[in-house]
C-alpha cells in the first residue's frame, strides 16, 4: 500500500538494520556502577542490602544489576520446577553480590562473580543471604511484584526464620530511569528495528489476507535484527475491533480482511536487550471515509501533541493531563478507548515496559536521558478503535524520536 506521509519521500524505504548492526552492550563497569549506586540507595533507606527478584517476563531488577534473564517459561508450582523462570540477586550494602538462577551461564555471561547454577531458587536464595549474613536483617525487595507469597514462604523454611522484607521498587526504579549512553544506543537500533518490522507489516496489509499474514511479513524483519516480537495486538473490521480472543497471540488467523476495514498494530518486543513499541493504522484497500480519516488523523495528531509537551522538568502527569484535555475537547472519553482500564497515555521503555507512566499522580518531573512510548488507541462507534504509538529519547530541548523510520500515516 502507498504511504502519504508527507514526512517521508514516496521512494524512501531505509534498509532495516540488522543484528550485526547491534551497538556494544553496556560493560562490566557500568554494571558494578549500577551495583554501586543501588547499595548507597539502600544504604540510605536504612536497609542492610537488596533482594533482587526477576522472572523471564518481568526480569528488569536483575537484568540492570545483574545481566540475566531467564529463558525459562514459569513452571507453576511443581516441587521440582516451580522455581524455573525466576532469578535472584543479593545486594549486600557491605559485601560482594551473589546470583542465583536457573541455567548454567559461560564465563564473562553476567555481572556477577559468584553466579549460582541452582535446581531451587528459593533454597539457592536462602543459602545465598546465609552466606552473605544477611539473615534477619532488614532488606529491601525489587522485583516485588514478581516474587510470589510461596516464594517466601519457602525462602523463610528453609532459613527456619522469618524475612523482614521492605518495598524497595521505588529505590532502585529511579536510579535506572535515565539511560546511558550506552544504552540510548541499544534503544535507538531497538526502535530502528521496530520501524522497519512495522513498516513491513503496514506494507502488506491488502483485502484477503488475515491478521496473522500481515503480521508474519513482519517476522523476518524482527528476527533478523536481532529482536523477537513479545505480542503483536491488533484489530481490525468497520468497525475497527479485536477479531481475536483476548490472550496471546492478540491477532486472528481465519478473517480476511475486507476493502474499506480499519486496522490497527501495536507491536512490541526485546532487541538486544532492550525494547521497541510502536503502534499504526490504516485502510485496508481504499480511501478512508471522513469519520475513519477523522479519528485516523485525530491519533496522529494527540500523539504529537504529547511529545510537543514532553521536555525536562515537566511531569509525567502534567503530560497526561494535557492529553485528557485534548480529547475531551475534541469529543471522546478523557482516555480514549483505554478508558476504564488503562488510563495512561504511555510509559517508560527499556529492558521492558517501565514507569514512571504518563498518568494523573505520576508527579515526577521528566528527565533528559528517559525514553518514553507515547501511544493512544481512540475512535468512535461508528469507526471502531484504531491506535498510534511513538517512542522518543527525552533531550535537554525537548526530544529525539526514536521511530520516525515507520511513516505515521499509512492512508
Amino acid at each position: 500500500m502507498i504511504q502519504k506521509d508527507p514526512s517521508v519521500a514516496a521512494d524512501s524505504h531505509p534498509v532495516a538494520p540488522t543484528a550485526a548492526d547491534l551497538p556494544p552492550a553496556p560493560s562490566a563497569a557500568e554494571f558494578v556502577d549500577r551495583q554501586r549506586r543501588a547499595r548507597a540507595a539502600v544504604d540510605a533507606a536504612g536497609l542492610a542490602g537488596l533482594v533482587a527478584f526477576g522472572s523471564r517476563n518481568w526480569p528488569w531488577a536483575v537484568k540492570w544489576l545483574a545481566d540475566h534473564q531467564s529463558g525459562f517459561q514459569q513452571q507453576g508450582a511443581s516441587p521440582t520446577f516451580g522455581d524455573k523462570g525466576f532469578s535472584a540477586l543479593v545486594l549486600p550494602v557491605d559485601g560482594e553480590p551473589i546470583l542465583v538462577l536457573d541455567q548454567r551461564v559461560g564465563p564473562g555471561d553476567v555481572a556477577v562473580a559468584d553466579a549460582r547454577t541452582v535446581e531451587s531458587i528459593t533454597r539457592g536464595l536462602a543459602d545465598a543471604l546465609r552466606d552473605a549474613g544477611l539473615v534477619g536483617r532488614p532488606l529491601g525487595v525489587a522485583g516485588e511484584g514478581v516474587m510470589l507469597e510461596r516464594h517466601r514462604r519457602q525462602v523463610e523454611g528453609r532459613l527456619g526464620s522469618p524475612l523482614d522484607l521492605r518495598p524497595a521498587d521505588a529505590i532502585l526504579e529511579p536510579l535506572h530511569r535515565v539511560k546511558s549512553p550506552v544504552e540510548l544506543e541499544r534503544m535507538r537500533h531497538a526502535s530502528a528495528v521496530g520501524s522497519a518490522w512495522m513498516r513491513a507489516m503496514m506494507e502488506a496489509i491488502e483485502p484477503g489476507r488475515t491478521e496473522a499474514e500481515v503480521i508474519a511479513a513482519g517476522l523476518p524483519v524482527m528476527l533478523r535484527g536481532g529482536g523477537f516480537p513479545a505480542d503483536v495486538v491488533a484489530g481490525s473490521g468497520n468497525p475497527c475491533k479485536p477479531q481475536a480472543p483476548r490472550g496471546i497471540p492478540s491477532f486472528n488467523a481465519t478473517r480476511p480482511l475486507e476493502r474499506g476495514d480499519l486496522i490497527r498494530i501495536d507491536g512490541f518486543g526485546p532487541v538486544g536487550g532492550y525494547g521497541c513499541d510502536l503502534a499504526r493504522s490504516s485502510c485496508v484497500g481504499a480511501e478512508p471515509t471522513d469519520a475513519q480519516r477523522t479519528v485516523l488523523e485525530h491519533a496522529v495528531a494527540f500523539i504529537d501533541t504529547l511529545i510537543a509537551a514532553v521536555r525536562p522538568g515537566v511531569t509525567h502527569e502534567q503530560v497526561h493531563d494535557l492529553g485528557t484535555a485534548w480529547m475531551v475537547d475534541r469529543g471522546y472519553a478523557p482516555h480514549g478507548y483505554f478508558e476504564g482500564f488503562w488510563p495512561a497515555f504511555g510509559h517508560q521503555i527499556g529492558l521492558t515496559t517501565e514507569g514512571p507512566f504518563i498518568a494523573a499522580q505520576e508527579d515526577d518531573p521528566i528527565q533528559a536521558g528517559q525514553v518514553m512510548a507515547l501511544e493512544i488507541v481512540l475512535g468512535t462507534p461508528e469507526t471502531g478503535g484504531i491506535s498510534h504509538e511513538e517512542c522518543v529519547i527525552v533531550t535537554e530541548s525537548g526530544t529525539e524520536l526514536l521511530t520516525g523510520g515507520c511513516p505515521q500515516r499509512w492512508w
